[in-house]
């Protein structure tokens, strides 16, 4: 199943308190979290095509690091995420897209595995992993509602779908002005397609707060 991945690495650092783009810090000597994203997709004959939406004053330090991987694009961020997927999307050749966080790199090759056989039967779906935390509804500062915690789950990246199926309801919340909280709730907005929930893994954390920038 050939698909292309959009890798969003156009945010910054603030919450981690780093004074550059966290994708670029060291895991280790060599390697960036960048780095470490990338390579999962690289190693993966399924992936024709790696887009990597950055910053315009990044783009050409991007292209000049990678610029002998034949896979690898890179495409200029936008004011929000979901402007930066918009743009990465103009370049995606494949039937299927995967959109995956710059700053995760710890997705392991099963987790792309599950979610290309899902695709086999699924239009959209994403790793999620059961909220292990009692999940409350606020409403200014009173809880008005508690969740069934067996039915809440945090998602997580990458979130795949048919090409055609999210540029379609990019387009449409574009048209609307409605930014969602993440790809797959376009797809709830603007289609009838179900989301297939495939199971993820606790260590496919983001790096957001500054005790997730670990060294190895």
């Amino acid at each position: 199943m050939n698909y292309s991945v959009c890798i969003m690495a156009a945010g910054m650092g603030s919450r981690t308190k780093l004074n550059y783009n966290k994708v670029f810090y060291h895991l280790n000597e060599e390697e960036m979290i960048l780095d470490r994203c990338l390579s999962l997709f690289l190693e993966d004959e399924d992936c024709l095509q790696i887009i990597i939406v950055c910053a315009s004053h990044e783009m050409d330090f991007i292209a000049q690091r990678y610029k002998d991987l034949k896979k690898v694009e890179v495409a200029i961020g936008g004011s929000t995420r979901q402007e930066s997927v918009y743009n990465g999307l103009q370049k995606v050749t494949s039937p299927y897209v995967f959109i995956h966080d710059g700053a995760r790199p710890y997705v392991k090759k099963e987790n792309l595995e599950s979610l290309k056989e899902t695709l086999q039967t699924e239009d959209a779906c994403l790793l999620m992993i059961e909220s292990v935390d009692t999940s409350k509804i606020v409403v200014d500062g009173y809880v008005k509602e508690t969740l069934t915690r067996s039915m809440v789950y945090n998602a997580q990246t990458p979130q795949c779908f048919k090409t055609d199926l999210l540029k379609s309801c990019q387009e449409k919340a574009r048209l609307d002005g409605r930014i969602g909280t993440d790809d797959a709730q376009l797809v709830e907005w603007y289609s009838d397609v179900k989301i297939k929930m495939v199971p993820g893994d606790p260590q496919n954390r983001k790096i957001t707060h500054p005790k997730d920038l670990v060294r190895e």
